[in-house]
């Protein structure tokens, strides 16, 4: 149960006052006794004033350990909502390691197979069109890449032949030079059906 703040604060005032007064009525006391004349009086106010005396010592002992509580429930607060955000932190670098495994592990889908496909078949071509200049290259990459997404949503995207899929992009993007390709021996470049435009 957390201490209520308002509460602990008028109950601090109060030790406070408690002790003062205790403290006006000890002197008081002992002055009283140092003046009496009467051993019996004098026997009464000193009992008087070790009882007044030890009320005052216990309401600042009381005192000092309600500070020491106070600080020490502040200090456990602390340390747990240090460990609570370190095992939020731990969590979330264990989901975050879990999902780059995942990603890592999970084969790619055909469609990711093609655009790879497609991506390496035009490397060249974009490299040759920037001449050599990487910031130009890196342009034409993401407009490679862009377009790229946009045909593999079309349906039956994965179905197309590769190099039908590079010759377009290359015509679409402006590329010049020649696609060059590597068939399997026996097979014949395939004809160019229907491509979603990416122009």
């Amino acid at each position: 149960m957390q201490p209520n703040p308002d509460k602990q604060a008028r109950v601090e005032a109060m030790l406070g006052e408690l002790a003062e007064l205790g403290l006006v009525l000890a002197r008081e006391l002992a002055r009283q006794a140092q003046a009496a004349e009467d051993p019996a009086d004098t026997e009464r106010l000193v009992g008087a004033f070790n009882k007044t005396s030890r009320a005052v010592r216990l309401t600042l002992a009381l005192d000092a350990k309600l500070e020491r509580d106070a600080a020490r429930l502040a200090r456990e607060e602390a340390e747990g909502a240090e460990r609570r955000a370190e095992a939020a932190r731990q969590l979330a670098e264990q989901q975050a390691r879990a999902a780059r495994h995942a990603a890592f592990d999970a084969p790619p889908s055909p469609a990711q197979r093609h655009k790879t496909r497609v991506r390496n078949l035009l490397n060249r071509l974009i490299w040759n069109e920037s001449e050599g200049d990487e910031e130009a290259y890196e342009v034409l990459r993401d407009d490679l890449d862009a377009r790229l997404e946009e045909a593999a949503q079309g349906e039956g995207f994965a179905d197309i032949p590769v190099e039908v899929i590079a010759r377009r992009l290359a015509a679409d993007m402006g590329l010049s030079g020649e696609l060059v390709l590597t068939l399997p021996a026996g097979r014949k470049a395939a004809p160019e059906p229907a491509l979603a435009d990416t122009g």
